[in-house]
């Protein structure tokens, strides 16, 4: 019993960790990466620059004219299911709303994970007119990282006890995705239907790698989804970045993510559940 209650509790901290650490600068499809350019000496090999990829190797997942965007703010509870058994992790939160950046008009989308007294959050500019990334900035417990988007280079700077005082630079390219949390409010513009597919990419910015991170989403059927604010029809939706599959439901109505489930790399059958919490569906 004891030996179960310790392994339950390493798997918790597993899941707890790759939940609070879930974003595009912690995630990459190794073949992909390529070397950080360092700007000043911070590497200490030759700095490499990334091959430029073809605009149209990075398509749209929906064209800026297309696109619906509006004011939201979800909210999620995070569990570990495992052997049968689910256990809180924490929330989760994504809001969408109107700012301005530079003077310009934009969207900031800021997503937050707490774990226990583990807090991370995440937070996106988006140009509201070419739905284009301008500023990032992510603060985890140990590290700031702030990503300043040009229209030729992605510049990062990373602070903290990880990697503090690097910077990195490379090339942007056409229609990249400012983190994988952006595709949610794109949801609501997407034409799902059966047999759809569709395309994205973001990028991964360590302080010493660097990778075009392409994810792939297609529908794979239909359901019926009970949530706590009741139940609804959902699209079956299919997210896949390098070798993981995240299985996710949207609800048909407005295309809101009711929930999504990640596989914990290295336990078998053990997933991470993000479910909408109660009171967040608006009354008809």
């Amino acid at each position: 019993m004891k030996a179960r209650k310790t392994a339950l509790a390493m798997m918790t901290m597993c899941a707890g960790a790759m939940l609070v650490m879930a974003c595009s600068h912690g995630a990459k499809s190794s073949a992909d990466v390529a070397p950080a350019t360092s700007l000043p000496a911070a590497n200490t090999a030759e700095p490499v620059a990334p091959a430029p990829t073809p605009a149209s190797a990075n398509p749209a997942l929906v064209a800026p004219a297309s696109t619906t965007i509006k004011p939201s703010k979800l909210t999620y509870v995070a569990r570990l299911f495992s052997e049968g058994q689910a256990h809180k992790l924490g929330w989760r939160t994504l809001e969408v709303s109107d700012a301005t950046y530079e003077g310009k008009p934009a969207w900031l989308l800021s997503e937050s994970r707490k774990i226990n007294t583990i807090t991370l959050t995440d937070s996106l500019y988006v140009a509201k007119v070419t739905l284009d990334p301008v500023h990032r900035v992510v603060h985890t417990a140990d590290q700031d990282i702030t990503t300043h988007y040009t229209r030729d280079s992605i510049l990062t700077r990373f602070e903290g006890d990880s990697g503090g005082g690097v910077k990195v630079s490379m090339k942007n390219e056409p229609n990249l995705v400012g983190n994988i949390y952006w595709i949610e409010p794109l949801f609501a513009s997407v034409p799902f239907a059966p047999g759809w597919k569709g395309r994205a990419t973001t990028v991964f910015i360590g302080p010493r790698d660097q990778a075009h991170v392409v994810m792939n989403l297609w529908v794979t059927g239909q359901d019926s989804l009970e949530v706590p604010d009741g139940k609804f029809d959902c699209w079956r939706v299919t997210l896949q970045v390098g070798e993981t599959e995240e299985h996710l439901w949207v609800r048909k109505s407005d295309r809101v993510m009711l929930k999504m489930d990640t596989p914990v790399a290295g336990i078998a059958a053990a997933k991470v559940e993000l479910l909408l919490a109660a009171g967040q569906t608006p009354k008809s």
